[in-house]
C-alpha cells in the first residue's frame, strides 16, 4: 500500500495516545492502584502499563521514534519499565517513518508481533443511513454499569477494566454510544474528540446480538456526532485478520467509509 502522509501518521499516533492517556488520568484512585494503570512520556512517544492485564492492547510504546531519534538508553528504560511491573506481553507499536526505532529494535532481538494493527481514516463527512432494529443513543453516568458489562463480556476484560473504559462517561471531549434492543443495553462506542481530529475506540456487541448492525450504528452516530463537533477527520484501529478469520470489526470498519491509512506492526523482545 502506498505511504500515508507524515501529518495523517502523527495525528493519528497523537490522537490515539492522548485518548488513552486522559482514560488513565480520569480513573478513580483505586482503579488506577487495582489495575496498575500507569502512563510514562518516553522520548516523543508514550508507554503504557496496566499490571492486571498482560495484554498488548494495554500494555505498548505508541508515537516513539517520530519526531526525534532514539538511542539504546531509550529502549532500556522501556524493557526497564516493563520488566519491573511484570509485564511480559508488551509491543513497541512501530508507525511509518520511526526507520531509526525498526533498526534500533532490529539490533536488540525484537521480533514481528503476529498481529498487526490497522490504522483507518475517514473524512468526517456524513455516514450511511444503517437500517436496524437496534436503537442507538449517548449514555451518561445512569448507564456507566451496562456499558462495562457490554466490554467485559465483549473484550473478555475483568470487571475492574471495564470499569475503568467506562471512566470517561461525561468527561470533555468524551461522547460514549450505545445500542439497544429494547431497553437491553447491547452494543457501545467512545468518541474522543480533539482539535478538529476524533478517535473511535471500544467497540463492542454482547455476541447474542451480533449480525444486527448494531455495531454498524453505532459507528454511524459516533460519526455523525463527530461531524457536528466541527471534527475534519477520524481515527480508529483494529487487529488485521489472518487468513481464515471472520474480521467482523475490520469490516465493520470498511462499512462505515473508513480506509486503511496504514498498517502498524507490533514489535516484541525475543
Amino acid at each position: 500500500m502506498p505511504l500515508p502522509s507524515s501529518a495523517i501518521v502523527e495525528l493519528h499516533e497523537r490522537i490515539e495516545a492522548e485518548a488513552y492517556r486522559d482514560l488513565i488520568d480520569c480513573a478513580s484512585d483505586e482503579l488506577r492502584d487495582k489495575l496498575g494503570l500507569e502512563h510514562h512520556a518516553i522520548q516523543d512517544g508514550t508507554l503504557f502499563v496496566c499490571r492486571a492485564i498482560d495484554h498488548i492492547m494495554f500494555d505498548r510504546v505508541v508515537g516513539l521514534g517520530m519526531r526525534a531519534t532514539p538511542q539504546a538508553d531509550v529502549l532500556d528504560r522501556v524493557i526497564d519499565i516493563f520488566g519491573k511491573n511484570g509485564i511480559k506481553n508488551w509491543v513497541i507499536q512501530l508507525a511509518p517513518g520511526a526507520d531509526a526505532l525498526a533498526k534500533l529494535c532490529d539490533a536488540r532481538g525484537f521480533l514481528r508481533h503476529p498481529r498487526t494493527w490497522a490504522i483507518f481514516s475517514r473524512e468526517c463527512v456524513p455516514a450511511q443511513k444503517i437500517k436496524t432494529e437496534i436503537t442507538v443513543r449517548e449514555i451518561g453516568i445512569a448507564e456507566r454499569d451496562a456499558f462495562a458489562n457490554v466490554v467485559a463480556r465483549s473484550y473478555g476484560v475483568p470487571p475492574l477494566a471495564s470499569q475503568w473504559a467506562a471512566s470517561a462517561i461525561g468527561r470533555r471531549k468524551w461522547r460514549y454510544f450505545c445500542g439497544f434492543s429494547g431497553n437491553e443495553l447491547i452494543a457501545c462506542g467512545v468518541l474522543y474528540l480533539d482539535r478538529g481530529a476524533g478517535w473511535l475506540g471500544f467497540g463492542a456487541t454482547l455476541e447474542g446480538h451480533r449480525g444486527k448492525k448494531a455495531q454498524q450504528a453505532v459507528l454511524a452516530a459516533r460519526i455523525e456526532a463527530a461531524r457536528l463537533e466541527g471534527a475534519k477527520v477520524l481515527f480508529t484501529e483494529t487487529g488485521i485478520p489472518h487468513e481464515g478469520e471472520a474480521g467482523p470489526s475490520f469490516k465493520n470498519i470498511q462499512r462505515a467509509g473508513f480506509r486503511v491509512a496504514y498498517e502498524r506492526p507490533n514489535l516484541r523482545l525475543a
